[in-house]
């Protein structure tokens, strides 16, 4: 794949995006092809100090109890089984 072209986006194109959520689709009214600009961003990343916090607030919360590992990962592999037959 060649180089990408980096060109500046026409005001219109960046309030497009922008109003799409980083996502805008265009297209070219003489030729009908359509293109799609989307915003490149850094992914989000979850550490582990994230993640203790979220699990210690859904445990405040009182809603859940403990964790049965066993049926997590037989629900785990016999989902995982189904998606690979439908593949």
């Amino acid at each position: 794949m060649d180089t990408p072209v980096h060109v500046p986006l026409t005001p219109e194109q960046l309030a497009a995006v922008q109003a799409g959520g980083g996502f805008a689709c265009v297209e070219d009214p003489t030729t009908h092809r359509v293109f799609f600009l989307i915003e490149k961003s850094v992914p989000a990343t979850i550490d582990d100090d994230y993640v203790r916090q979220k699990i210690d607030e859904a445990y405040a919360d009182g809603e859940e109890g403990p964790l049965d590992m066993a049926a997590l990962k037989a629900e785990f592999f016999r989902r995982q089984a189904e998606q690979n037959q439908s593949q």
